[in-house]
């Protein structure tokens, strides 16, 4: 969940902000009301402005489970080693967005004040590229803060505010809710910043497996925190659900959870500690997003009512960070024995939906089952959006999806850049074609912009 706050208001205008201040309480905090990760993000809106904490059990009073990264071993077990806590001081902060809030309507329009939105983020394989919840910078499909106005500081560097870049392949917004994460670039690198690693596996998170959540600062606590470290909980993934149209799971756990920690980190824990990759790096399972909409705090974990929504980060999410954190190599040019310049075609055509892409109907009794709004009438209308939200969704990717070929006419090696898609957006992707040869892309991949294309070594 993100958090917003409001910067240099007067007293005067309080009491007119206010229902302003409402009205983007709604936007702030998508939660996820259905188990099924396939239910539209406009029907997960909510007021609910306050910290989910489970009941403990064997404890007859309320305990929040969060506490700051110092805190770890002694309040929950979990063993970190110093190049470990660096880690996460310098690869874990917030992102703040500032934005005008809007008073008045049609010609009425008055900008008192300016709105800020906090959430959590991390550092991903390089110290420039950080990974968050999509909805810190979209309301479903549309864009809810000005992208040229937010920052990101890590703990280790608090006074420092580094800009962040939403490229334009990143501007578009969500329809489901296992589509909430996004990649931003900063316009440098996080000082003393070793990025997280990615998990190379496939394999979800099981039911039952521990796991460590850190996070920005969050705006509720009953523990007393400071905000010049990471919050850190520890918890169970309680079910595993199948993302939609290919995308990554979503996870239900019994992490406390609030405001502000949308995009936080989420670890894997085997005796103790959390898992790092060979490279000695700590390995991000996944993000936090949501909480229940109807969850209530003392009540311990449930699946209709109570729980955390984790985003898993696997396969096509692997595949936009590591396009976007390498840089394809220099080419050295080298001359043709042919001469004249480098010569290229490509022919592109586009190609229908697969069948694993286009909605399937077993995902309907899931959404619009046990899970769906109460009421005839509101499950219904449920329903319906899902379906809509579904074929849009359907739609989009069977525009943005083509089968390509390249083919060079040379009996020369010609090197080359070109963008490389998913559905989640586009890196560069470095390529050698040798002589007389040709080079064709599956379904995946997206219509290319062949970029500087020459004759290499």
């Amino acid at each position: 969940m993100r958090r917003r706050e409001r910067l240099g208001v007067g007293a005067g205008a309080v009491a007119a902000i206010l229902v302003v201040a409402v009205s983007f309480a709604v936007g702030a905090a998508p939660l996820i009301k259905s188990p099924s990760p396939s239910e539209p993000v406009a029907s997960h809106l909510s007021l609910l402005h306050r910290a989910l904490i489970y009941a403990k059990e064997g404890s007859a009073k309320l305990l929040d489970g969060r506490w700051n990264l110092g805190q770890s071993e002694a309040k929950l077990g979990v063993t970190l080693s110093a190049e470990e806590t660096q880690q996460l001081m310098a690869c874990t902060g917030q992102i703040v967005c500032a934005t005008p809030a809007v008073e008045g309507d049609g010609e009425e329009v008055e900008y008192r004040a300016a709105v800020r939105v906090t959430a959590s983020a991390v550092s991903v394989l390089r110290p420039d590229l950080l990974v968050t919840a999509k909805h810190v910078f979209f309301d479903g499909k549309r864009a809810a803060v000005p992208f040229g106005s937010c920052s990101f500081r890590s703990f280790s560097r608090k006074k420092v505010a580094i800009p962040v870049v939403v490229e334009k392949d990143q501007r578009k917004g969500y329809v489901l809710n296992n589509e909430d994460f996004i990649v931003v670039r900063l316009k440098r690198d996080l000082e003393g910043c070793n990025a997280f690693a990615l998990d190379h596996k496939d394999a979800s998170l099981p039911e039952g497996e521990p796991i460590l959540s850190v996070t920005g600062h969050q705006l509720h606590s009953l523990n007393k925190l400071s905000d010049r470290e990471p919050v850190v909980a520890k918890g169970n993934i309680k079910r595993v659900l199948d993302g939609v149209l290919g995308g990554p799971p979503v996870y239900d756990a019994d992490l406390d959870l609030d405001d502000g920690g949308s995009g936080g980190a989420v670890f894997a824990l085997k005796d103790g500690r959390a898992v790092a990759g060979d490279d000695g790096r700590l390995v991000l399972r996944g993000i936090s997003v949501a909480y229940g909409l109807r969850a209530k705090n003392g009540k311990p974990y449930s699946d209709e009512r109570n729980y955390t929504v984790i985003i898993g980060l696997e396969a096509d999410f692997r595949d936009l960070v590591e396009g976007k954190g390498e840089v394809p190599a220099a080419v050295e040019p080298a001359a043709c024995g042919q001469g004249g310049a480098a010569k290229i075609t490509v022919l592109s055509d586009a190609a229908a939906a697969s069948q694993s892409e286009a909605p399937a109907a077993s995902l309907r009794p899931a959404a619009c089952g046990r899970g769906a709004m109460p009421g005839r009438r509101a499950g219904k209308a449920n329903c319906a959006a899902l379906a809509k939200g579904l074929k849009r969704a359907a739609a989009q990717r069977v525009k943005e999806t083509h089968d390509f070929t390249l083919k060079n006419d040379t009996s020369c090696t010609i090197c080359f850049s070109y963008d490389r898609c998913n559905h989640y957006g586009c890196w560069d992707e470095a390529m050698k074609l040798s002589g007389k040869s040709s080079l064709s892309a599956g379904m995946r991949e997206q219509a290319p912009a062949i970029k500087n294309p020459q004759f290499c070594n």
